[in-house]
């Protein structure tokens, strides 16, 4: 069996699991309304902390950000050990402006278009699977020989739940904001197909708990067992 990463899923959510206010928001205004307890920042803080040295995530979250923009007055903590951002986009949907760091995920079926992009812009990429969605095992063997070890999952609650069910989250760190938002449709940490059975659900093992910061914010520390 080839070597891949350890994948960390790194994130901030309300007590009751939503990963922001409602469908197509950005959760940066929780920050902004200052109502997430610092969760926001503390996250990021952790990636350093977790060891981790590249930020995971999925095009979806891109998309929802750029298309509900939120100013931040006092920017984000960027984590130092972080080496690069790697973002899983099968569909081949961005139009990349920032590229500095940047590593995308796509399928080896992907509209041609997209690899001329990347390629007329110098970003770094791999291609996995050649399904209807990327192969996320053979994306992490690919990043392992690029040198990665230890990615920190960022979400959304879509390319969560896809590492969540295919067994390949190693860890999870959850920092809860003082909010209960609610909601029916609403994204959560994990989105994903329904369970069939309880057996089937993936059982973590606690590492620590601990309040973070000092307006209400508590992290939650698991490792998964197989």
């Amino acid at each position: 069996m080839k070597k891949r990463p350890e994948v960390v899923l790194n994130i901030f959510s309300s007590v009751d699991g939503r990963i922001t206010t409602a469908p197509n928001h950005n959760v940066m205004e929780w920050t902004e309304k200052e109502v997430d307890g610092d969760a926001n920042d503390l996250t990021h803080r952790l990636y350093d902390e977790l060891n981790c040295d590249s930020l995971v995530s999925g095009s979806e979250s891109l998309i929802v950000w750029s298309g509900d923009w939120v100013e931040l007055e006092k920017p984000i903590t960027e984590p130092k050990k972080s080496k690069a951002y790697i973002v899983f986009d099968g569909r081949g949907r961005m139009n990349w402006g920032q590229t500095e760091g940047l590593v995308v995920v796509t399928r080896e079926n992907v509209d041609t278009r997209y690899i001329e992009q990347l390629e007329s812009k110098n970003i770094t990429y791999v291609q996995a699977g050649s399904g209807e969605h990327i192969n996320l095992g053979k994306a992490l063997e690919m990043l392992y020989e690029f040198g990665f070890r230890r990615l920190g999952l960022s979400g959304g609650g879509s390319i969560n739940g896809a590492f969540l069910r295919e067994g390949l989250i190693d860890e999870v760190s959850i920092v809860l904001a003082p909010l209960a938002i609610g909601g029916k449709k609403t994204p959560t940490v994990f989105d994903c197909e329904d369970l069939s059975s309880i057996l089937e659900a993936t059982k973590l093992e606690l590492i620590e708990t601990k309040p973070l910061g000092d307006k209400g914010a508590v992290w939650l520390y698991y490792r998964t067992t197989k």
